[in-house]
């Protein structure tokens, strides 16, 4: 027996906008399991009320149902460990043992075997239906679990139970040729949001505004379609992502109604005064926005330091080495890295510096697009920065003379160790680090059609605020380095 007419009007008057997918359901699952279809597949491309319009219809039917969120089961195995127990639980049989729970290994067959047993032995004949809500999410993929239970009637004396499987995106591909139902929801329209968001009356006033309940309602409505107008467009009909906005912007939204500055009826002037807060979608429309642990407050990054903070030291002066090969000038390496006293050259004056213009070399380096060097000379670079931390290797080693005691084997001792500490064994997995920067964005290549001629270059995509702030976290002197002699 389905819904009564009178029961269908009430029904439809709770869940508003659902009328053809309440009447599809009504006429494939029923009170008696004999006219109710084992198998019914509810779908949909967006989170439009699947679950919540399920739940409304089998509360009205009354029958007894079990829900499985499906996106907490990580194996085959536990999804039929919690259909089993639930079954068991929602059956009503108070002398049922739920503590018992047979071995499920084997997969289906053996969950099936089990569920006949306990039908068997409590005669129980009630129809009883079984929610798998959100059956896309299992981490293990389980569309052989749907097929089996669209034909388990046929080969079992399990004869009372029905499924109705929720998911989003498509049918799969095996239940394509099968005779299941599918009742596919539409995505809402922009009216039917706001007709279900002022239904549903998410935010109240938790002061007095000395108006009446209607004006409240009143005022309810319009902000209601003021968010809708706003985000619509970003959040589509994800009534989920729209309810989360309205909750969270509405004690910024009434704050002027609180101390008493503006009234009800001022709520376009409300509007203009957080005009801001309807514009700044990025906390809302991305995962980006992440509370602390302790002070469950939105967590502020580094300016600049926001995505490397977390790298391995290692992985932090690659990307010092591949700044400094990318900004600075090949010609300079030898007297900014080598501890050799060499003639430094002196600098042409051309004739555009008489002349007032600027070239390439009058401008800061960090001011010029990085250029693609070879990952030889970042490695060479990396080689000498690193050993930047040891303190004595990078002392003058003039005033050993002076000593005649053993003071000058134990500094050479000392340089010797922090030479093994400070230098680049191949223990080191350096390829490795440099293909996660890349994967991270951090480090550019080239890319090149021809195979046989291939010379692949590494460019840094760090900026110059990120990279200071990498070098102060290290201890390194980065500036040092950029200074052009």
């Amino acid at each position: 027996m389905s819904l009564s007419d009178n029961e269908l009007r009430q029904l439809k008057s709770e869940v508003i906008e659902r009328d053809y997918e309440i009447d599809a359901l009504n006429a494939f699952i029923t009170r008696e399991a004999e006219l109710s279809s084992p198998c019914v597949l509810v779908n949909s491309y967006k989170p439009v009320g699947k679950t919540y319009t399920v739940k409304a219809f089998l509360r009205k039917l009354g029958v007894r149902h079990s829900v499985i969120q499906c996106d907490e089961c990580v194996s085959k195995q536990m999804l039929l460990h919690r259909c089993y127990k639930s079954i068991l639980q929602d059956s009503g049989i108070s002398e049922t043992d739920s503590s018992y729970m047979p071995t499920l290994n084997e997969g289906f067959a053996q969950f099936l075997a089990a569920l006949e047993e306990f039908i068997t032995k409590y005669n129980y004949t009630e129809h009883h239906v079984l929610v798998l809500d959100r059956f896309d999410q299992i981490f293990e993929n389980c569309d052989s679990v749907l097929l089996a239970f669209s034909r388990f009637r046929e080969c079992s004396k399990v004869q009372n139970l029905s499924v109705v499987a929720i998911f989003s995106g498509s049918t799969p591909r095996d239940l394509v040729t099968y005779s299941n139902p599918r009742i596919f929801f539409q995505p809402y329209n922009e009216e039917q949001i706001i007709k279900i968001l002022e239904q549903g009356q998410f935010c109240q006033f938790n002061f007095d505004t000395g108006e009446r309940k209607e004006k409240e309602v009143e005022f309810y409505n319009q902000y209601v379609k003021l968010i809708v107008d706003s985000f619509f467009d970003y959040t589509g009909s994800d009534l989920t992502m729209l309810k989360m906005i309205i909750t969270s912007l509405w004690d910024k939204f009434v704050e002027k109604v609180r101390i008493g500055e503006y009234g009800l009826n001022d709520i376009v002037k409300i509007y203009k005064e957080n005009m801001d807060v309807f514009t700044t979608r990025d906390n809302y429309m991305t995962n980006a926005n992440v509370k602390e642990y302790r002070t469950q407050r939105d967590e502020v990054a580094d300016a600049g330091f926001a995505s490397v903070q977390d790298l391995p030291l290692h992985s932090k002066f690659i990307l010092l080495a591949s700044y400094l090969a990318s900004h600075g000038n090949q010609r300079n390496d030898l007297h900014k890295y080598s501890k050799v006293k060499v003639v430094k050259y002196k600098k042409r004056a051309s004739r555009k510096n008489v002349n007032g213009h600027l070239n390439k070399e009058d401008i800061d380096s960090r001011l010029l697009t990085a250029t693609y060097v070879d990952l030889e000379r970042i490695l060479a670079i990396l080689s000498v920065i690193y050993q930047h931390l040891a303190p004595l290797l990078n002392q003058s080693d003039k005033d050993d003379l002076y000593y005649l005691d053993d003071r000058v084997i134990e500094n050479e001792l000392k340089k010797e160790q922090e030479k093994l500490k400070f230098t680049l064994t191949r223990n080191i997995d350096l390829n490795s680090q440099i293909a996660t920067l890349s994967s991270l964005g951090l480090l550019n290549k080239t890319q090149t059609s021809d195979i046989l001629a291939a010379r692949v270059r590494w460019r840094c995509n760090l900026d110059w605020p990120t990279a200071e702030a990498i070098a102060k976290n290290v201890n390194f002197p980065i500036s040092e380095f950029l200074i052009e002699d």
